[in-house]
């Protein structure tokens, strides 16, 4: 894999290009790829997913939740995108689901909790190489410990940094000595919580390594809707001195529901690779992305709409005015509130539709203003919409839907038990 900086701007970020000369892949960053469950995309099915896109995507793939994949792959050897549906696209490997809380604690000396759908499993550097293997990822990410966030006390984050250095320096041998990973590309974890001494660390240990291809900055929150909640603060201040010690040609990348703003802010110091979970958490909510991020747009003032509004009922206007997604061209408000009503399938495909249509157009123009250096005025109009005070994007869980029939059962169910 080659990285290239194509343009760089004082105040803007930069544009780069990664180039992948097994599946000829060449894409421009700041670069959005796509989250899966189990190799495929949210809600979406491959037909489906080219009405957001005629485009290959580039696969999140995440090892929680395609573990028991392994043995079928050894046998299969034509590569995890062709086995998944998506022949001719890249994918990236890392260790955990970041769509999904992940809990903390259960760390061991020499093991990673990994949580599948068969639960909470050990996993060691040798068994997570050994699945690598399997896998052969186009790019993967060594084994680290990122349990942190910013309430981690300091032991904690101090252990997460010597639980990497030795994870990574074994995942990296490997690498180094075999031939079907060697012709891959391995991430290297930078770790260390919200220290800027322990990143550091992290950062001075895995710079001895020259067959590194990039970077992966973790241990900020605990995957899920907390990545929403980050305190910006001091997540850019501490991304801002990683970014400042680690090698300039080569990638960054950060995972997780971070918001638009704190995406663009990220932009703005030079991190390069997103993901879209973001775009799934809001589906999985039902909300509505309808952020302005063009400035010759009026907008709606707010960042989501909440399918589940009872005002939706008699909305009969699109999601968002002037949105090219087939969910706003053929469908509008209150067809999409009374899917959520009735509990449809087709409701969440047509949001996640919808959400990864508008998160897509919103880093095409992240990547237009870069190359223009005016990504402070996108900063801006994402900050406030228009308004005297700034936005808050954060995602706050839906409740589960109760409907009569549910609510019958509950209710059984507990006179059962009480007799």
């Amino acid at each position: 894999m080659n990285f290239v900086v194509e343009n760089k701007t004082t105040s803007s970020g930069r544009i780069g290009r990664l180039e992948h000369s097994e599946t000829g892949t060449s894409v421009q960053t700041p670069l959005l790829i796509q989250c899966t469950k189990g190799g495929s995309i949210p809600h979406l099915s491959q037909e489906v997913f080219k009405y957001v896109t005629p485009e290959s995507p580039i696969l999140l793939l995440s090892l929680s939740n395609i573990t028991y994949m392994a043995e079928a792959l050894k046998v299969f050897k034509k590569g995890i995108s062709s086995f998944v549906g998506y022949p001719n696209s890249l994918n990236i490997l890392t260790i955990r689901d970041i769509c999904e809380t992940t809990p903390s604690g259960f760390n061991d000396k020499d093991i990673v909790p990994l949580f599948t759908r068969r639960g909470k499993e050990p996993l060691s550097a040798q068994q997570y190489m050994t699945l690598v293997e399997a896998i052969s990822p186009d790019i993967y990410i060594g084994l680290y410990d990122a349990d942190t966030n910013e309430e981690s006390s300091k032991k904690r984050v101090q252990k997460s940094v010597e639980r990497t250095e030795v994870f990574f320096n074994y995942c990296y041998e490997k690498h180094t000595n075999s031939s079907n990973l060697s012709k891959k590309s391995i991430f290297a974890p930078v770790v260390g919580g919200f220290n800027k001494f322990s990143r550091s660390l992290s950062i001075k240990k895995i710079k001895e390594k020259p067959q590194v291809a990039g970077y992966v900055l973790d241990g900020f929150h605990n995957n899920g809707l907390s990545a929403t909640t980050v305190s910006c603060t001091s997540l850019l201040e501490i991304v801002q001195h990683c970014v400042s010690e680690l090698d300039v040609d080569k990638p960054k990348m950060v995972m997780g529901a971070y918001t638009p703003l704190v995406v663009a802010e990220l932009v703005r110091l030079g991190v390069d690779i997103f993901d879209t979970s973001y775009a799934y958490e809001a589906t999985s909510n039902f909300k509505a992305l309808i952020f302005n991020f063009n400035k010759e747009n009026t907008g709606p003032n707010k960042p989501m709409l909440e399918i589940s509004d009872k005002e939706l009922k008699e909305d009969f206007t699109p999601i968002l005015e002037n949105c090219k997604c087939e969910a706003c061209k053929q469908h509008t408000r209150a067809y999409i509130h009374h899917l959520y009503n009735t509990k449809e399938l087709l409701g969440p495909i047509l949001l996640m539709i919808h959400n990864l249509h508008h998160y897509m157009e919103f880093f095409k123009t992240l990547r237009t203003a870069v190359m223009d250096d005016s990504l402070s005025n996108l900063i801006d109009l994402l900050r406030f919409q228009g308004t005297d005070k700034e936005i808050d994007y954060s995602i706050t869980e839906l409740p589960k839907l109760i409907n009569k029939g549910d609510e019958k059962k509950a209710m059984f169910r507990e006179m059962a038990t009480t007799q």
